[in-house]
């Protein structure tokens, strides 16, 4: 027979098949070493202050993210944004993330980070090797002091009497104008199009024209 095992040999050995009893490291500094694969990142210890980290989801899982963040009474932001898309002759409303593939989460990264980073749908929290890293309150306040209604954000309009534009979708596709006004209504402009040698005032979406460089 082999030799017994004390009690303090078998906790040993649970640690070496144990990976989660191997995975925290603390030092003298208070702060934690986590050992994921080849890699260490050290994160703070539990402090009870929140700040704001970017999250990367998956491809289209913002929403779903943003609602397993709030169940797990984690402050998410995801500022979105109204578009049109023109189809089959029509202009249709779209939402959609302003920053595709990612949102923002408030947390105590010591508390939150494996519960953020295994919440489904999350890819990963943005950072560098040594760990993830907070982003400035001033980025989220600037962001909501630019959000509406519904999470909508207001992008300032780049165009202005005069500029040359290009249709870039319906009939009028590939033809140049002058931008002249912004109507009102859903996102529609007034631009004059060169027709046979007359300008021809038109009135089109907002989304069916970009700005000649």
């Amino acid at each position: 027979m082999g030799p017994c095992l004390g009690s303090r040999d078998k906790k040993s050995n649970q640690n070496l098949i144990n990976p989660e009893a191997q995975s925290d490291v603390e030092d003298l500094t208070g702060e934690k070493e986590i050992i994921e694969g080849t890699k260490t990142l050290v994160l703070p210890e539990e402090s009870n202050v929140r700040l704001w980290y970017v999250v990367q989801t998956k491809p289209g899982n913002e929403d779903r993210v943003k609602g397993n963040l709030l169940n797990q009474e984690i402050e998410p932001l995801l500022p979105l944004l109204g578009t049109y898309q023109y189809s089959n002759g029509k202009v249709i409303d779209r939402i959609k993330p302003l920053f595709p593939n990612y949102l923002f989460a408030r947390m105590d990264i010591g508390l939150h980070y494996y519960k953020v980073k295994y919440t489904r749908g999350v890819s990963k929290i943005l950072g560098n090797g040594e760990g993830p890293i907070p982003i400035s309150e001033n980025v989220i306040m600037t962001i909501r002091e630019r959000m509406g209604e519904d999470n909508l954000v207001k992008l300032e309009d780049e165009l202005k009497d005069g500029d040359v534009v290009e249709v870039t979708s319906g009939p009028f596709k590939d033809l140049r104008g002058i931008f002249q006004k912004q109507m009102s209504g859903k996102g529609r402009v007034k631009i004059l199009l060169s027709l046979i040698g007359v300008d021809v005032p038109v009135q089109i979406s907002r989304w069916q024209i970009k700005k000649v460089a």
